[in-house]
């Protein structure tokens, strides 16, 4: 099957080849009543699932290329301040132990909170902050359900051309790409910066 995308290019070029679709969890979960007696064990998985996606962060940071601009790095950092934040980091164990729910469950009331807060700032460039929470949330999400937090592209023969396809990517989507040569990459979201 072959078909052609328009949207507004970044780089100059075509780009031909096989498209690798990458997926992340999204903030849709269910929602399940935790007994009382096994609260602080969902709070611990939830608290795991942070550590893990902040340990995720560092070695990002840490394998950023001195080559690459520096807004890598910063927008890395930037995601482990909004992990760091209790707010998304010790809220939903809160919400966990007072409301017996899951630990998704929690994070997803937990991050709709927060963005609900991020609709009402004035300033645009904050407010598309928004972008970031959701990225960390996804990747904590992510961390809960136990996937990995990076699913390396298939092996292809090196002379074929991937195209990566994506809702969208964040930064430390792009960093862990960085050891692929990929044709091109698509996104449903963003725009030329």
């Amino acid at each position: 099957m072959s078909f052609t995308i328009h949207g507004i290019g970044v780089s100059g070029g075509i780009a031909i080849g096989q498209a690798h679709l990458v997926t992340h969890p999204g903030l849709e979960v269910a929602q399940y009543i935790v007994p009382p007696h096994e609260a602080l064990e969902e709070s611990a998985r939830f608290e795991a699932a942070v550590t893990q996606v902040r340990a995720e962060f560092e070695e990002l940071r840490a394998s950023v290329p001195s080559t690459a601009p520096a807004e890598f790095a910063a927008f890395i950092s930037l995601h482990l301040l909004i992990l760091n934040d209790s707010t998304l980091s010790v809220a939903p164990r809160r919400i966990i132990e007072t409301e017996g729910c899951n630990a998704e469950w929690a994070l997803k009331l937990q991050t709709d909170a927060l963005l609900a807060r991020f609709d009402e700032i004035e300033d645009e460039y904050l407010r598309e902050r928004k972008s970031d929470v959701i990225q960390v949330a996804e990747r904590v999400m992510k961390a809960l359900s136990g996937q990995p937090g990076y699913v390396p592209p298939p092996r292809l023969d090196p002379e074929q051309n991937l195209i990566l396809v994506a809702h969208d990517l964040s930064p430390a989507d792009v960093v862990q790409f960085k050891h692929h040569r990929f044709a091109s990459f698509v996104t449903d979201l963003g725009g030329t910066t």
